[in-house]
This record gives C-alpha cells, structure tokens and sequence, in this order.
C-alpha cells in the first residue's frame, strides 16, 4: 500500500470487511460490475478516497517541496517573507521621426499608445517635446501595457502610433532600433522553491550569494553573477561586479553583430540596483552590468627573479590576471598580449612573453557575453624553482 491508500486500497479493505462480516456474500458478487454491493462499497471507498485526497493535499501544504501554486506562496510567505515574483511587462525605447522638418513643436505626452502588427500594445512613460525644424529621432522610455514575456518586442517591431497626438505631423513614424527587454512570465514553483531555499544560507545578506539571489528576485531576472573586485594581493577592496541577465539577453547574444544594448540594460540595472538596498553591506558598491558570463581558467607560467618570494609574486600576478579580465566589457576579446602587459606591473617577475600558458590563444565572446575569471580559476605554474607554487597564501 502507498503512503495514503488509493480507491483500489480503500475498496479492497472495504470487501473484506464486508466477506468478513456476512458469510452469505461471495467474493464474486462483491468484484462483478452492476451489482448493488459492489455499488455499496465503492460508495464507501469513495467517501474514503476524497478524504484521503484532502489529507494528502493539507500534508503537501506544510513542506517547501511538496506546496504548489497558492499553497506554495503562502508558504514560503509564512516562513521566509518570500513572495512570488510576478509578471512583468516588457521595457524599451520607442524612436519617434519624420521624413521633412516638423512645421510646429508639438508634445508626444505620457500614455502615448504604440503598437506592434500582433497587436502588443506599448505606452510612453514620459513626455517629450519635438521641436518645430526637426526631423528627430526623439527618443522615449516605453513599456508593455501587459505583462509576461510573449510582451517582448523584437528590433523595429512597435510601428503604428495609436493614440492621436495634437499637432504631430503626417509623416511622424515610430520605431524601436532596439528589442524590448525585462519581460517575464508569473515566477513558477521551481524557481520560488529554490529562492526560498537560499534564504537561511543567505540570511547574513552582504555575502556574493545573497547579493546574487537578491538581483534574482526583482521581476525579469533570469541570471545573476557576482564577482568581488581584488587588489594586488587578491584581497577584496569593497567593490563588487554583478552581472545579470533576463530573458532575452540569452537571444540577443547570438546576434552576428554587437547590438546596442544599453537604454534596457539601464532600466533593468536600475531595478536590480533598487533590489540590493537591503542586501549589500554598508560602504561597497555594487557595479551592475546586463551580460552572459563566459567563465574562462588561466594558467599562468612564471618566472621569478632570484630571492623573491615565489608565492606572494604568483599571487600578485594572479590577481593582476583577475582584475584584468574582470575589467572586460561585454563582446569584447580577450588576449593573451593584453595579459603580459599586465603581468609587466608586478615586482619580482621575469616578463618572456611566454607567461600565458592557457588559454593557449586570444577569447572571442559572441556580442553581450562578457568574459569572467577568479582566483580559484587562474592558477600559476612556476618555471622558477621546477614544480607547482605551493600558493600558501593563496586566499580562495
């Protein structure tokens, strides 16, 4: 029998007992269909299956792994002051132009209603003046009427201007030379149950992982990587990286060419940077960029100048190498050139030209992929002494 019995359970144990009280019943008549006692104990062993059924749906309300949906809310609600992050409408820039001077100034105001030829429906956040003698662009914040992430909006794609703007000339045309951004769907039960797993391991906030699980709880975040900025001696200067990323970056970094990003990244970035106010700790800053993180391992081969200490000059370089790659923007390569140039700041190094020993060629990342590494993943391999640095002290 399972943990909570099923209708067949539940009717077999009503037959017995039936065959068991009363000798004049057969187990045939209690099994064959269109009988009245078989219509008798499966009444019963259905007043026990709905029974059993509300039982087993008030147990699975009082564990994380087992609530779902409203259930699931109230619980992590109750326990951990989590709620389900909901859908949220897409962000973007609408490019309001005309082919001639506009012969009157004229005020395309907040409200505006934009749409694209599915009938995604957008509305201006501010109002802005277009000057007479102009032919724009006039560029103004945009968001989706509705929300969930059907609402996003690809490059050149809100076309039509729906409401009537008072004095606008006839040859005004709208676009969007850049995709929508920050849409998503209602939170499902799988991403809340892993928020609320985080939160005791998190509680302290001010740590990489709270940080981290705080970006991932404002709406439209999908991914969110943080990276401690290092010192020369890979101590951590009170300024950390975040790198996030929602939805749609994930398909705009297989654009063929770099595309221009940032108006959403600023509006995505600022709602993560109004996330962290009770996560980070008090006097670091929290750099935000919207990016996919490409981890990249280096290995570094050394050699040192006589009576230095090889540990703590593999650790400078290390942490040289670190804060070098970390400095990369999104899309951008990194070489192997630009590292020994780096490398040639350190006290106590021999610089041939050959100190990169892996990656054995220059990095490409594909446009909006951003290029990250830590001390945990660059490792030095002394060419002086013979053999592996023992990296005593080694931070990680």
């Amino acid at each position: 029998m399972a943990e909570f019995p099923t209708f067949s359970d539940l009717f077999a144990i009503a037959r017995d007992e039936a065959l068991t009280n009363n000798p004049r019943l057969t187990l045939t008549t209690a099994e064959r269909d269109g009988t009245d006692l078989k219509a008798l104990l499966s009444s019963a062993a259905a007043v026990g299956d709905e029974c059993v059924g509300q039982l087993a749906r008030t147990e699975a309300k009082a564990f994380l792994d087992s609530s779902e949906g409203k259930d699931l809310d109230h619980y992590v609600f109750d326990k951990y002051g989590i709620v389900r992050k909901s859908a949220a409408p897409a962000l973007g820039t609408a490019v309001f132009t005309t082919t001639a001077p506009a012969p009157l100034t004229f005020s395309i105001p907040v409200g505006t209603v934009l749409s694209t030829p599915d009938n995604r429906q957008f509305v201006t956040l501010v109002t802005v003046t277009y000057p007479s003698g102009s032919v724009g662009p006039a560029n103004i914040s945009v968001r989706s009427t509705l929300s969930g992430l059907s609402q996003q909006a690809a490059i050149g794609t809100i076309t039509s201007i729906v409401s009537q703007l008072v004095g606008s000339p006839g040859d005004l045309v709208v676009t969007n030379t850049l995709a929508t951004t920050g849409a998503s769907d209602d939170e499902t039960d799988e991403s809340l149950r892993n928020r609320a797993r985080q939160f005791f391991p998190n509680a302290r906030r001010g740590t990489v992982d709270a940080i981290q699980n705080g970006a991932l709880a404002v709406p439209g975040v999908n991914t969110a990587t943080a990276f401690e900025v290092l010192d020369a001696f890979g101590r951590p200067v009170k300024d950390v990286q975040l790198v996030i990323a929602d939805q749609f970056t994930d398909a705009l970094v297989n654009f063929g060419s770099t595309p221009t990003y940032e108006a959403q990244s600023a509006v995505i970035t600022a709602a993560v940077e109004a996330g962290l106010a009770d996560v980070r700790a008090a006097g670091v800053h929290v750099g935000i960029m919207v990016a996919r993180v490409v981890l990249q391992s280096v290995t570094l081969a050394l050699t040192f100048q006589v009576g230095v200490d090889y540990d703590t000059v593999a650790l400078n370089a290390r942490a040289v190498v670190v804060a070098a790659i970390n400095a990369l923007s999104p899309g951008v390569t990194l070489t192997r050139a630009s590292l020994v140039t780096q490398l040639r700041s350190v006290i106590g190094l021999v610089i041939t030209g050959n100190e990169i020993y892996a990656p054995s060629g220059d990095v490409v990342p594909l446009p909006l992929e951003v290029i990250r590494t830590s001390l945990a993943l660059t490792v030095p391999v002394g060419l002086q002494p013979v053999g592996a640095l023992q990296n005593s002290l080694n931070p990680d």
